[in-house]
């Protein structure tokens, strides 16, 4: 498969989680623990970019250390490292730092119940929804900051909830927007209508959307079907 022309999606989704992360009170700052150096590399480069990265390592006891040396606002992990356990290393984070959002990879066939049961684990997906075009793992973390629990697709046991009915034309392309990381002012330059207008078309959208913020209203999104991260 050739995904040549899908490239610019890499950086929509880089734009996307660093105005997330700054949009919140948390610290803008990513620790990754990945069992093996592809793993890293791959998360590293796709999704985040190294600016926003504060550590990353392949181990649990290296992940406590670099969390306690500076706060981080958001950890995403592989179920499997080179050594530890990732429920204790995750349960000890979150114990540690109340504030931390908490992402896991299940890259095995099925996920251990155990981290399905894990109430302090925010985010969990499965490798194998991760595909190009899924977003699942920028979903997932867009759900955590949001306040959030996320379970990717192969992972829920309900179907997802009927769309927002309500939504005009004009809602939903605001609401691309949002998902394209947009600004209220690049979100009329897109629709070609004055910068004031947009903001007021973000505002309704938010109140048909029950949202407190943009974040909020992506999030719902997300969940309800009414869009897909590019």
């Amino acid at each position: 498969m050739d995904f040549t022309a899908d490239l610019p999606v890499v950086q929509i989704r880089r734009t996307v989680m660093r105005r997330a992360l700054l949009s919140t009170a948390i610290p803008p700052r990513v620790a990754l623990a990945m069992g093996n150096e592809p793993l890293l590399l791959r998360y590293t480069i796709g999704l985040f970019g190294y600016g926003l990265i504060g550590c990353a390592v392949t181990d649990a006891g290296s992940c406590l250390s670099r969390l306690a040396e500076q706060p981080h606002g958001l950890l995403v992990c592989s179920d499997s490292l080179e050594s530890g356990d990732v429920l204790a290393l995750t349960a000890t984070a979150k114990e540690r730092h109340p504030a931390l959002k908490v992402i896991v990879i299940s890259t095995g066939t099925d996920p251990d119940p155990a981290l399905v049961r894990a109430a302090w684990i925010d985010g969990l997906v499965a490798e194998r929804d991760m595909t190009f075009h899924s977003g699942a793992l920028q979903a997932a973390v867009l759900a955590a900051l949001g306040g959030c629990h996320f379970r990717s697709a192969s992972m829920r046991k309900q179907p997802m909830p009927a769309p927002v009915s309500e939504l005009s034309p004009r809602d939903y392309q605001i609401l691309e927007g949002l998902a394209d990381g947009l600004t209220d002012r690049e979100i009329a330059e897109r629709l070609m209508i004055s910068p004031s207008t947009a903001k007021s078309y973000t505002k309704r959208l938010l109140q048909n959307m029950g949202a407190r913020n943009r974040l909020q209203a992506l999030v719902i999104g997300l969940r309800q079907g009414l869009i897909r991260l590019r």
